[in-house]
C-alpha cells in the first residue's frame, strides 16, 4: 500500500512539473538599468527609470493625451501578473493606473487604484473599460467597484496579483513583506470586449507613482498567492513512509 501512495506521488508531482513547463514568464522586469526594449515601448513624457523603479509622472495635460498612455509590447490572452506599485503624495495623493489587453488604439480594461487618502473613491479598487478614440466609451463597471480589505496608503510599498482568465478577473493585494494575499474584487466582462492585448500605464495631471519588480505569466495559477512552508515536500515524503 506504501509502495502505491509512493508511486501516485511520483506520477502526480511529474505531471504538475509538465504543467509549469507548459507555462511560460512573458515580462520578468525589475526596471534596473534602462527601459528594456524587448517588453515595454513606454512613453518618453511620462515614463522614466528612476531609483531602479519605473517612474510614471505626469504635470500637466487631461489624462486623454497620447503623451499620458504608455504601452508594453508583449501580447496576451489569459494571463497572472504580480508587481509592486508605491504612491505618491505630490502634492496630492497619487492614483495608480495599470491598462491591461490594451492596445494603442485605445481599447483596453483599467483597473484604478486609489489610495486612502485619495480623491474621489478612497481606498477602491475600479474597473473600466475603453474602445477606442471615442471618450464616451470610457466608463466604469460600476458593480464591481470595491474597497480594499486593507488601507492602501502613499508612500508605502504595495504588491498586486491580477489574475484573468477568458473574461474574468480577479485582484488580489498585500503590503509588501506580508507573506499572502487578501483578495479584492473581480470582473466579469460577458461581451468580452478585449480578448487580446498588452500591459501598459495611464497617467494624469498631478498622478506620480512607482512600478516595480513586474511578472506576467501566460497562466493566471502560475502567480503564487501565498507563500507555501518551507520542507513541505519532506513533510510529505516521511508521511508517506511512515
Amino acid at each position: 500500500m506504501r509502495k502505491i501512495a509512493i508511486f501516485f506521488y511520483l506520477i502526480t508531482s511529474v505531471l504538475l512539473l509538465c504543467q509549469v513547463s507548459n507555462a511560460e514568464l512573458l515580462v520578468a522586469d525589475d526596471f534596473k538599468g534602462k527601459l528594456k526594449d524587448k517588453y515595454w515601448k513606454g512613453q518618453k513624457e511620462s515614463w522614466d527609470i528612476k531609483n531602479e523603479h519605473l517612474e510614471i509622472h505626469r504635470v500637466a495635460g487631461d489624462g486623454n493625451g497620447a503623451e499620458d498612455f504608455g504601452y508594453g509590447i508583449v501580447e496576451f490572452e489569459n494571463f497572472g501578473l504580480r508587481l509592486d506599485f508605491y504612491l505618491f503624495s505630490d502634492p496630492q495623493p497619487s492614483k495608480m493606473e495599470l491598462l491591461f489587453r490594451a492596445s494603442e488604439d485605445l481599447h483596453f480594461y483599467q483597473l484604478i487604484i486609489t489610495p486612502s487618502d485619495g480623491f474621489g473613491r478612497p481606498n477602491s479598487a475600479r474597473w473600466y473599460k475603453r474602445e477606442g478614440e471615442d471618450r464616451g466609451t470610457w466608463n466604469e463597471y460600476i458593480d464591481f467597484r470595491d474597497e480594499f480589505p486593507i488601507p492602501i496608503q502613499t508612500k508605502e510599498w504595495y504588491t498586486l496579483a491580477l489574475l484573468g482568465k477568458g473574461s474574468n478577473f480577479e485582484l488580489y493585494i498585500k503590503k509588501q513583506g506580508e507573506l499572502s494575499f487578501e483578495k479584492v474584487s473581480d470582473l466579469s466582462d460577458v461581451k468580452n470586449l478585449h480578448p487580446k492585448g498588452v500591459l501598459g500605464f495611464h497617467t494624469n495631471q498631478l498622478q506620480h507613482y512607482y512600478i516595480d519588480n513586474l511578472f506576467l505569466y501566460d497562466r493566471p495559477n502560475e502567480v503564487s498567492l501565498a507563500v507555501e512552508p518551507h520542507g513541505k515536500l519532506a513533510v510529505t515524503w516521511a508521511e508517506l513512509k511512515q
